[in-house]
């Protein structure tokens, strides 16, 4: 026990990271397998290592014994505190239980609305242009089926389409 008080601090301070830099290549590899990027895997590695550093330095008194167990579990620890961080929600029945945005009061008013302006906007395009937008909008014909029915060119219906979802998009802006 008297020969522990003979030894300084800072050589003490210097033993424990040379045991954290022994481990370094160990954590890093098995990081790496867990994460599948190298890179990413340094920076973990990295953070755990500075984490188990000023630990060490505001706890002194804590049981170095464990150094190795302890690197790879706060290694670990920062790749599922990474992981939760970027998860999203993609689970089908998970996914479910989130409202849609649709269902606020606010944003169903505000779509009522802009849906009851772009009918008035549609009402008020000229008869040939309300024409070639309603058949290829609503009822899904193509250029050359809407040219045919109306008795135009496949231009003239690119022409009063342009002019149609111009006239909307203005609406919308507004």
């Amino acid at each position: 026990m008297s020969e522990l008080t003979l030894v300084s601090a800072p050589f003490l301070e210097t033993l424990n990271w040379c045991a954290l830099e022994r481990y370094y290549a160990e954590v890093l590899s098995y990081i790496s397998r867990s994460v599948g990027c190298k890179d990413k895997a340094q920076n973990i590695v990295q953070e755990a290592y500075t984490r188990l550093l000023s630990y060490r330095k505001r706890n002194p008194e804590h049981d170095t014994s464990q150094q190795r167990a302890l690197f790879f579990k706060t290694a670990k620890h920062i790749v599922i505190d990474n992981y939760r961080r970027n998860y999203t929600v993609t689970d089908p029945v998970e996914q479910e239980l989130i409202a849609p945005s649709d269902y606020e009061p606010e944003a169903k008013l505000a779509s009522q609305q802009q849906l009851s302006l772009l009918y008035r906007c549609i009402e008020q395009l000229p008869q040939k242009t309300k024409q070639a937008f309603v058949l290829y909008k609503f009822k899904n014909l193509t250029y050359q089926q809407v040219a045919d029915q109306m008795g135009i060119s496949v231009s003239m219906v690119e022409k009063h389409l342009a002019i149609a979802m111009l006239a909307c998009r203005n609406t919308i802006k507004k």
